[in-house]
């Protein structure tokens, strides 16, 4: 059972993992990184913001997972989505998920 609701995210066909909205306290940490996010690019600062992002989110609902697990978790495929569900402040993505109105990936 996750502790924070979030936006559930099938990183693969056998793991589906709960993101819930980065802390604000991991916000303050990677603001400077995050803002210079540009999804367009394949850098290695660019590949870095998103593992750590997501692991700092998903640390959250699952305390014994490992940078190292999440960065396996994360591909080119699903990379700008997975940010986008990490970096979901608003909200909306993960209402629309817990509605049932979001479709695939």
């Amino acid at each position: 059972m996750v502790k924070l609701k979030g936006i559930p995210f099938p990183f693969n066909s056998d793991e589906t993992l709960v993101i819930p909205p980065i802390s604000l306290g991991a916000l303050e940490q990677l603001q400077q990184r995050i803002s210079e996010f540009a999804g367009d690019v394949m850098d290695g600062k660019q590949v870095a913001t998103v593992i750590d992002a997501t692991y700092a989110a998903l640390k959250r609902n699952y305390p014994d997972i490992t940078r190292d697990r999440v960065a396996d978790l994360i591909d080119v495929e699903n990379m700008a989505e997975v940010f986008a569900c990490v970096m979901d402040v608003s909200g909306l993505k993960r209402k629309a998920a817990e509605t049932g109105e979001m479709t695939g990936n």
